[in-house]
C-alpha cells in the first residue's frame, strides 16, 4: 500500500509538471511574439507613416519585432477600443493621439481611456496650422470675423477627427456662433476640399500644411501653439493671441490595455523610448513640425492625457456640447 501511494504521489507530481510546462509554454511562446502596434487610421495617413518609421526604429535599436495593424474607423474609436478589449500582454499597444481623449466628449463611447487603458509613453507633440481658402481673403484671425459677417450662414469649418474637430466648436464660439462644422474622416479629404474651394477654413497639422506654405491656393493665416512654430510658419500670429485661450496642441504617444503588468510597461516604455531617439525617428518627428520628448515617464503621457480630457470636457460644457 505504501509502494502504491508512493508511485501515485510520484505520477501526481510528474503530471503538475507537465501542467506547469503546457502552461508556461504558451506565456514564454507570448514573450517572443511581435508586437502589434495598432494603427486607429488609414494606412498611409500622417500616424500610419510615424508608426511604420517607429516600428522600424524598434527593430533597429531592440530585440522585439513590431507590425503594424491598421484598424480605422469612427474617428479612431474602433481601433482604440479594440486595443482596450485585447489581452494586457504587452503584445497588443495603441499609437494614440488626441483622439483618445477629443472622443470620449464627442462621441457615446465604449471605454475610458483613462480607466481602460494605461500610458506607455509620449512620443511627442505639434502645434496646428490654420488654414484658410485664398478667396476667402482672410490673412490674419481678425480677418475671420469680417468674414464670417459677410457670408450668409458664416464660414464653413472643414472637421477631420480629434483636436481639428474640437477646434471648429472653439473657433464658432469665439466668432459668436458663425461657423458651420463639416466632418471629414481624415485630414487629406479635408484639405483637397479647401483648395477646392468647398469649405472656408480648416486646423491642419504642420506636415498637412507645409505643401501650401506658398499661399497660392490656400492661406496658411495662424498657428494654434502656446509657442512660434517653426519655419515656413514661424512669422504667423498664435491663435491665442486673437483669442485667449485658444490653445491646439497635438500629441502622439504609446498606451497598452488596462492591466499590463507595470514591469511589461516598464520594458514596452524602454524600448519605446529608444526608437524615439533613434536619427530616422527624430527626423521624422523634426519633419512633422513636432517636439521630441525628453522626458519619456509614462507619467508624462498620464499626466498630459489628464490635463488634455479635463480641458475638453471644460470646453464641451462652456459650447453645449454631449456625446452623441
Amino acid at each position: 500500500m505504501k509502494l502504491l501511494r508512493m508511485k501515485l504521489h510520484l505520477l501526481l507530481a510528474c503530471s503538475l509538471g507537465l501542467t506547469v510546462g503546457v502552461m508556461a509554454t504558451p506565456a514564454i511562446a507570448q514573450s517572443d511574439a511581435p508586437i502589434r502596434l495598432v494603427v486607429p487610421t488609414t494606412a498611409g495617413g500622417p500616424l500610419d507613416v510615424v508608426a511604420r518609421v517607429l516600428a522600424g526604429a524598434i527593430a533597429r535599436n531592440t530585440k522585439e519585432t513590431v507590425f503594424v495593424e491598421n484598424r480605422p474607423g469612427a474617428g479612431g474609436v474602433i481601433g482604440t477600443d479594440y486595443v482596450a478589449k485585447a489581452p494586457p500582454d504587452g503584445r497588443t499597444v495603441l499609437l494614440m493621439s488626441g483622439f483618445v481623449v477629443t472622443n470620449t466628449v464627442l462621441y457615446k463611447v465604449a471605454y475610458d481611456p483613462m480607466r481602460d487603458l494605461v500610458p506607455v509613453i509620449k512620443l511627442g507633440k505639434a502645434s496646428m496650422v490654420m488654414l484658410a481658402r485664398k478667396g476667402l481673403e482672410a490673412r490674419a484671425p481678425q480677418d475671420l470675423q469680417r468674414a464670417a459677417a459677410a457670408r450668409r450662414g458664416g464660414l464653413n469649418c472643414g472637421a477631420p477627427p480629434g483636436e481639428m474637430a474640437l477646434a471648429c466648436e472653439q473657433l464658432k464660439q469665439a466668432l459668436g456662433g458663425a461657423v458651420v462644422t463639416v466632418p471629414y474622416p481624415g485630414v487629406a479629404p479635408a484639405v483637397n476640399a479647401l483648395a477646392a474651394g468647398q469649405i472656408d477654413v480648416m486646423l491642419a497639422p504642420y506636415d498637412a500644411a507645409v505643401p501650401w506654405a506658398d499661399g497660392e491656393r490656400i492661406l496658411p493665416i495662424a498657428t494654434t501653439g502656446a509657442a512660434p512654430l517653426m519655419a515656413p510658419f514661424d512669422r504667423l500670429p498664435q491663435l491665442r493671441e486673437t483669442w485667449p485661450g485658444f490653445v491646439v496642441d497635438g500629441m502622439i504617444g504609446i498606451m497598452a490595455p488596462a492591466g499590463t503588468p507595470p514591469d511589461v510597461v516598464r520594458r514596452l516604455n524602454r524600448d519605446f523610448a529608444l526608437a524615439s531617439k533613434d536619427p530616422k525617428m527624430r527626423e521624422l518627428m523634426l519633419a512633422r513640425g513636432s517636439s521630441v520628448e525628453e522626458d519619456t515617464s509614462p507619467e508624462k503621457l498620464a499626466s498630459a492625457l489628464a490635463d488634455r480630457l479635463a480641458y475638453y470636457r471644460r470646453l464641451a460644457q462652456s459650447l453645449g456640447l454631449k456625446p452623441e
